[in-house]
């Protein structure tokens, strides 16, 4: 967009210098505003080994918990089919879903496993924990496995158990909530397990199939995928790489936890996802649910709070102000993954930055990109 010229080669020229910093590793990012992509731009690197491959704004990433915001797009849809309502309590469609305390659990809704006010701890731990190669994940020393099942209460056997989306739902009546249902907030992964699960059993299909059938396709996201293997085989894909050595990590592969931060994407696709809930006209979902996603439900805990005091969740989005400006957005990371699509509904804007190592460059990028388009208006 010529408009946006100045603006936009000023974030290429941040990005750039600190990626100074960040040689062999790759950063993909796109603007969007309004109706459109403004900016799709790679750099860097998307794998080093076994030779170098440049990133851009088509390489498949991790998107980590971005992956959430899909379930809940996936149960808003359900919604508004009347096939479900966001205040029935789980129990209605999964009745082998309990914890400890059963009379407490029956009262947990749908709209608190999105938002994260049901009562569970934030540290259970089950739904990554059951990834295929958690036990390379934890190597770096010989008990560091053991170490991390103690540290989450688990026991290998019992995760070996898991092997359905339902085996997860099942597992829950081991945990004790934290708080009364409905009146706190603690950000617990795992929950998203359960809504999947409670997906399938309404639509009597896989929840993969239903977000290609209903979201990636309309949306015309063909490279968004859950398969791991298409990802792997995709020369395009990115590698992660840890730290200053730029250690390779074990791939992010986790089939049955795929709603909660498992899917692969890229920063194009997630471009077109945000235009979809940035201007709310779309066959997809009414602007009503939208606005009701976007909706705060309960302020987060201290640790969870970045630009201020206000930071908020909804449902699959963290809602919160940035000089003055409303922001909603949601991020994502594990390991060397980095993940965030943030909007500013006051500027009609929307960015995306996928990272393939550690660190907050991407929150630094994303504030960038803010800073000059409320700069460019004053």
């Amino acid at each position: 967009m010529e408009r946006f010229t100045e603006q936009l080669n000023q974030v290429t020229e941040y990005i750039k210098s600190m990626m100074n910093d960040h040689q062999g590793v790759g950063v993909s990012v796109s603007i969007v505003k309004n109706d459109d992509i403004i900016y799709s731009e790679g750099f860097g690197y998307s794998q080093i080994q076994p030779m170098r491959r440049g990133m851009d704004s088509e390489t498949r990433m991790s998107i980590q918990s971005i992956s959430k915001n899909f379930v809940a797009l996936s149960i808003m849809q359900l919604v508004e089919s009347d096939l479900i309502s966001l205040d029935d309590p789980v129990v209605k469609y999964l009745p082998y879903f309990r914890t400890k305390d059963k009379e407490q659990s029956d009262t947990i809704t749908i709209k608190h496993l999105l938002s994260h006010t049901a009562g569970f701890p934030s540290d259970l731990g089950i739904a990554n924990m059951i990834a295929p190669n958690i036990r390379e994940i934890f190597s770096d020393t010989p008990t560091e496995f053991q170490e991390a099942l103690d540290e989450y209460n688990l026991t290998e056997e019992e995760i070996d158990r898991v092997e359905s989306r339902e085996d997860v739902t099942k597992w829950f009546e081991k945990v004790e909530l934290e708080y009364p249902v409905g009146t706190g907030w603690n950000y617990c992964t795992d929950s998203y397990v359960i809504l999947a699960d409670l997906i399938e059993k309404v639509t009597d299909e896989s929840w993969e199939q239903y977000l290609q059938e209903e979201i990636l396709e309309p949306l015309n996201m063909d490279r968004t995928t859950s398969d791991s293997i298409v990802v792997q085989n995709d020369k395009n894909s990115a590698r992660y790489y840890l730290g200053e050595d730029k250690e390779e990590t074990p791939f992010p592969i986790n089939s049955i936890s795929a709603p909660i931060g498992y899917l692969y994407s890229t920063a194009n696709d997630l471009g077109n996802y945000l235009i979809f809930h940035l201007n709310k006209k779309s066959n997809l979902l009414s602007s009503r649910s939208i606005e009701v996603m976007q909706a705060p439900v309960h302020l987060v805990s201290k640790e969870w709070q970045f630009h201020s005091e206000e930071r908020s969740y909804g449902l699959a989005w963290f809602t919160d102000t940035y000089r003055g400006f409303r922001i909603v957005e949601h991020g994502g990371g594990q390991l060397a993954v980095r993940s965030l699509m943030t909007m500013v509904p006051d500027f009609g804007l929307g960015i995306v930055v996928l990272l393939n190592f550690d660190g907050t460059l991407h929150h630094e990028i994303c504030d960038k990109i803010i800073d000059v388009f409320i700069d460019s208006k004053s």
